[in-house]
């Protein structure tokens, strides 16, 4: 490995060039099937034409969500010491105003109303304790940690008075307004706390510690005193994100449940829950097949959730498709596909993010040429009911999911965006609020950081 700042030497190549070793290595290898186009057609012949409706039946509003953090130590000094920020920012478009962004005239597009369109976001922050960091005198950095995950996560982040954006609500109504910890985080003693909206907080019997309802989620078990936890402080923002987008749509889901089916609500990354709140997911499946359930007994059309990965090893596998494949094509990700071309493993499981994946994956190449990778929510409440392999089965069958396939492919065509590669301007809208800088963003929050840590 070089030094920092050390470039590679322009030769290092010939010590395998003269190796005659290497030639000989290379002799005694063949492949396994010779390289070819065949292979890529092959693949590009399961694709289908990507379904389109005469009119597009788009969103009246759209809610896009992205999130970003910053958990670098705040300098050099030992012990390493880290502070995580995290930040959440939702872009609500109203489709008639975004209609009028070009002047019909010149085809210009009005600064004042993109304007207009930014100040519809809304960033949400929170802050948390990471390596070398006591908080609130806790006994712990992970005591410390699960205390602040338990305070910004039960704090209204609404700023209103009309609505509460209150995150341990909405755990709460995603688990029957029942959470059960089976085991004291302070101590590891086994115990059955059991939670409900008016107890959120109880004692450990053994070590008296506060064991908080949020402690469901498992985060803090990432967490140590002095070593690295920037994995616990991405799993909370990812979290905090679906979370939110659970609170928005439960919001409107109380109100007004008609609403829901001219909406449209998108998250930049998959529909998954990873690492130790995984169990999520299946809390979030059930909620959201709960929803379309009323829609349709309303005889609505379903709600439409999308998941857009921009990066990750299917979009690495799409932009390498893509040469091979035709412009308005799609396919739906089944797990034979994903196993034989993209995972390639010898044992795959019986059903792809059983345990974490509440969305079904879709790859979608635009009239325009570009490449997405897509997914919105299996359209069933569980899948304990089915064994694994036959939900596989069940998750791919495209009839499952009625008009969300074609009105997701119209929603990506109307928004798809030059600027960025698979992009849409919601996401694109969104990222812009949510993302913090390196610099000089990244470079401010140390400085209030160590400038707050030295009053204490």
């Amino acid at each position: 490995m070089p030094y920092n700042g050390q470039t590679a030497g322009k030769g290092g190549h010939s010590d395998f060039v003269r190796n005659p070793d290497v030639q000989a290595f290379l002799h005694d290898c063949d492949y396994m099937r010779p390289p070819s186009d065949a292979e890529g057609k092959a693949m590009a012949a399961s694709f289908s034409k990507a379904p389109a409706d005469v009119s597009p039946r788009l969103p009246e509003y759209v809610l896009a969500s992205d999130a970003s953090k910053r958990d670098e130590p705040i300098n050099e000094k030992l012990p390493s010491t880290q502070i995580g920020f995290i930040k959440v920012s939702h872009v609500l478009i109203q489709m008639n105003k975004y209609a009028e962004l070009i002047d019909p005239i010149t085809r210009f597009v009005d600064p004042f109303k993109v304007a207009e369109l930014h100040r519809n976001a809304s960033p949400i922050t929170y802050t948390l304790p990471g390596s070398n960091i006591r908080y609130k005198g806790a006994k712990s950095v992970k005591d410390g940690f699960r205390h602040a995950v338990y305070s910004q996560l039960g704090e209204d982040r609404a700023g209103g008075d009309k609505y509460q954006f209150i995150l341990t609500d909405t755990l709460f109504a995603l688990s029957n307004n029942k959470v059960v910890v089976n085991r004291c985080p302070s101590c590891n003693s086994e115990h059955e706390f059991v939670f409900v909206p008016k107890t959120q907080t109880l004692p450990c019997k053994v070590c008296d510690a506060i064991i908080y309802m949020t402690d469901w989620l498992r985060l803090h078990e990432g967490i140590s005193d002095f070593g690295d936890n920037t994995v616990a402080i991405t799993r909370m923002m990812s979290c905090i994100e679906h979370l939110l987008l659970m609170a928005f749509i439960r919001q409107v889901f109380e109100a007004d449940v008609r609403a829901l089916s001219k909406m449209a609500f998108v998250i930049d990354g998959p529909l998954a829950i990873f690492g130790q709140p995984a169990k999520l997911h299946a809390r979030i499946m059930a909620f959201l097949f709960t929803v379309n359930l009323k829609l349709a007994e309303l005889k609505k059309e379903p709600l439409l959730v999308l998941g857009l990965q921009k990066t990750g090893e299917v979009m690495d596998h799409a932009n390498m498709m893509s040469r091979f494949l035709p412009s308005g094509v799609l396919r739906i990700l089944d797990d034979d596909y994903r196993n034989k071309y993209i995972k390639g493993s010898d044992a795959p499981a019986a059903n792809f993010g059983n345990e974490t994946y509440f969305g079904q994956d879709f790859l979608f190449k635009t009239e325009r040429g570009r490449i997405f990778n897509f997914a919105i929510p299996y359209m069933h409440p569980n899948k304990k009911n089915e064994n694994g392999a036959n939900f596989a089965q069940l998750k791919a069958d495209p009839k499952a999911y009625g008009s969300l396939i074609v009105r997701a492919c119209d929603f990506i065509r109307h928004f798809e965006l030059d600027l960025y590669d698979s992009s849409i301007v919601p996401v694109a809208l969104a990222h812009r609020h949510a993302s913090i800088s390196i610099t000089p963003g990244g470079k401010v929050l140390d400085i209030i950081t160590k400038a707050g840590l030295s009053r204490t």
